[in-house]
């Protein structure tokens, strides 16, 4: 896979302007630009001297063109990141101390892959003092005038008028939640606290807005969860982090407008602000790595750890399940909800290696990018992304995950079924993908073949479920399989390959050569409990 291009604009207003006062100092430049299918990211750069701040702004001509910044220092790690300025705007702003001399980069994007649009972008560098425009840009500006309720770590922000209105009850749920999720997920699991964010709300606390979050039609997050400040270390943690930065959080007045909403609001919010919370605990570690996938699938998860009977992740099982050709992790906005229901995929290495080992991935995304930082945890434990990623495959097919009874009827997307002794042409499965083929044979031994894969990285298990027990076997490229007069067996094929461009995914062809035979079937690499497995449909 090839990364995205970045688009340079060549055209260009710049505007200078330099202005003193005493040892105060601001240099403003702005740009016009625009972003379609041709050019969906444009960048920028721009020098800054270690001490020196910067605040940059984007204002779209069209008040819906949602647009988000990324500001990379001289290494090119992300050290900012910004998607809306504040609860109202789609326009984001972010602001930044640099720590080291040299050329930063910024990139503007379109939040929509679909979307296209004008804007204008802003760079004012100088003193601390561009920092203070900042904080008026990112104000949350509430529909009425503005409550507080304090705990020992939150800020509750919540009005009880307009549009954003909730009442005093609901405000305490949500306060007595964050603390509760604060004694869960830091001071029982030993999760990291996430950096204070200094005077940001009016206090040290984080900080919690409480507002409407979702439209009429039921468009909007449930939530949201904003890194801010720049980005260090984080004192909370014995390791020394470069990117960690506090956060802000977000939770929905009253989630009337959910799709869920037969739910409980209250059932919501705390499955809602356990996802959020634990985001906050992402950033203490790394701002803006570049597989969101990460955060999504780890936030989820622990809505299952922190609120069992509350959580909220079991409902994108059945479009993960939907899709498993796809690439893991993919970053196609129209099938965004697979990094949700990856959860499965964190809860997977969980069963194996134990809880600890979501914390260690995190410690080491905080040095390591994509993939690298898998790896590299899996590497301790004599693991490999690809052996991993078959067990996950298989799990999902036998549904051996013990919130599997939440998961209602969904099953893995069934590609097709092999009835008979001969070739079976696929149109294929995108990098760290599966496809799921049912053998419905006459009983009988058949060697499988696979044939036709250009790429050399296409593997095959075969899984025979019987009552309540499901037995796989690996067949690399050329196995043997054993159909029985009862029970079900499916062929996994696994797409082996992968690289860091998540958003670049193809599918690998190939043919499937099936003849009867009298060698020995390959062996049993593995019993999983199939209690709550379903035949594919």
């Amino acid at each position: 896979m090839s990364l995205h291009p970045f688009f340079r604009l060549t055209t260009l207003a710049i505007l200078s302007v330099i202005l003193f006062t005493g040892t105060v100092y601001a240099q403003t430049q702005h740009f016009s630009g625009s972003l379609d299918d041709s050019r969906p990211e444009a960048t920028y750069t721009f020098t800054l001297a270690a001490g020196e701040s910067v605040v940059i702004r984007a204002d779209a001509a069209d008040s819906y063109f949602d647009t988000v910044l990324t500001l990379n220092d001289p290494n090119g790690k992300t050290v900012s990141y910004n998607d809306d300025r504040n609860a109202f705007s789609l326009d984001p702003a972010l602001g930044y101390t640099a720590v080291t001399t040299g050329e930063y980069t910024i990139t503007i994007r379109r939040y929509s892959f679909d979307d296209s649009g004008a804007y204008e972008l802003t760079i004012e560098t100088g003193d601390e003092t561009v920092l203070r425009q900042l904080k008026a840009l990112n104000k949350v500006a509430f529909s009425g005038p503005e409550r507080i309720i304090d705990t020992d770590h939150f800020r509750i922000h919540f009005t009880l008028e307009g549009n954003d209105s909730t009442t005093i009850d609901y405000a305490q749920a949500v306060a007595d939640t964050m603390e509760e999720i604060w004694q869960i997920q830091i001071d029982r699991i030993g999760w990291p606290a996430p950096p204070n964010d200094g005077d940001n709300g009016g206090n040290s606390r984080l900080d919690v807005y409480v507002m409407d979050l979702m439209d009429a039609e039921g468009y909007g997050p449930l939530g949201t969860t904003k890194g801010i400040g720049d980005a260090g270390d984080n004192p909370n943690t014995t390791a020394v982090e470069q990117y960690a930065v506090s956060s802000v959080m977000r939770i929905e007045n009253d989630f009337s407008e959910s799709s869920q909403a037969d739910r409980d609001p209250i059932t919501l919010m705390r499955a809602t602000a356990a996802h959020e919370f634990h985001h906050a605990i992402q950033h203490g570690y790394d701002l803006g790595d570049q597989f969101l996938w990460y955060h999504e699938a780890t936030s989820t998860w622990m809505e299952t750890i922190t609120f069992p009977k509350e959580e909220d992740a079991t409902v994108y099982v059945e479009f993960n399940y939907e899709y498993p050709e796809l690439c893991l992790g993919t970053a196609n906005p129209e099938y965004s909800q697979l990094m949700y229901g990856d959860w499965m995929f964190m809860q997977s290495l969980v069963d194996v290696y134990g809880s600890g080992i979501i914390q260690r991935l995190w410690e080491r995304i905080a040095a390591d990018e994509g993939f690298d930082a898998l790896a590299k945890t899996l590497s301790e434990h004599g693991d490999t992304i690809p052996a991993a990623v078959a067990r996950y495959r298989i799990q999902n097919l036998v549904r051996d995950y013990k919130f599997a009874p939440d998961f209602g009827g969904a099953t893995v997307w069934l590609e097709d079924r092999i009835t008979a002794a001969r070739q079976w042409d696929f149109n294929g499965v995108q990098e760290l993908g599966a496809n799921y083929v049912a053998l419905t044979l006459p009983p009988g031994t058949y060697r499988v073949h696979l044939a036709n894969d250009t790429s050399g990285m296409l593997e095959m298990w075969a899984v025979t479920i019987k009552h309540d027990q499901a037995a796989s076997s690996y067949l690399g490229r050329d196995g043997v399989v054993a159909i029985g007069s009862t029970g079900y067996t499916y062929l996994i094929i696994l797409n082996t390959a992968y690289d860091d461009d998540v958003s670049d995914c193809h599918f690998q062809p190939y043919t499937l050569d099936v003849r009867a035979t009298t060698d020995t079937p390959a062996p049993i690499e593995r019993i999983w409990d199939a209690q709550y497995f379903l035949p594919l449909k």
